[in-house]
């Protein structure tokens, strides 16, 4: 008689409403733990995904920079920016400046330029320009102005 009472008992419990709604509540709790979860493992693995994406893009750009670093370093580079930026030239060598015009009209069919056929090559003494053309030069013609400033300082 007992196993029936224990059946009749276990039987009420689970046919009682109550039961039925905790393990309501139980299983709801459930999925929104796992909702909540799923939801924050797929924000974890966008944000993985975007940081690979850009350690990717920033070790391209080190590379990059690393390449530069090494090519701004050699002595050929180094010679070349001294002569365009600071007009520097080795013993014994002449600079020559011609205008775009006097290039285009000394310029053979080959491309060669013969500097024996230049004319009118001048540099102006940067003491013999006035102010105002000085400061035209610089604002609207800076390559002008910036060789009038180095062959000023280095009369030739």
């Amino acid at each position: 008689m007992s196993l029936l009472k224990q059946s009749s008992t276990l039987s009420r419990l689970l046919s009682s409403r109550t039961f039925l709604l905790v393990n309501f509540i139980i299983l709801a709790f459930l999925f929104f733990s796992f909702g909540r979860e799923f939801a924050r493992n797929y924000m974890i693995r966008q944000e993985i995904d975007e940081l690979t994406t850009e350690k990717e893009a920033l070790e391209a750009e080190n590379l990059e920079l690393s390449s530069f670093m090494s090519s701004v370093q050699t002595e050929t580079y180094i010679e070349q920016e001294a002569r365009i930026k600071l007009g520097l030239s080795k013993p014994g060598e002449k600079v020559v400046i011609l205008s775009d015009s006097q290039v285009e009209n000394s310029t053979e069919g080959d491309g060669s330029l013969d500097l024996n056929k230049v004319d009118n090559f001048f540099v102006p003494d940067p003491s013999s320009l006035a102010n105002p053309l000085k400061w035209w030069y610089y604002f609207f013609d800076i390559n002008k102005f910036d060789m009038i400033k180095i062959y000023g300082n280095n009369p030739s």
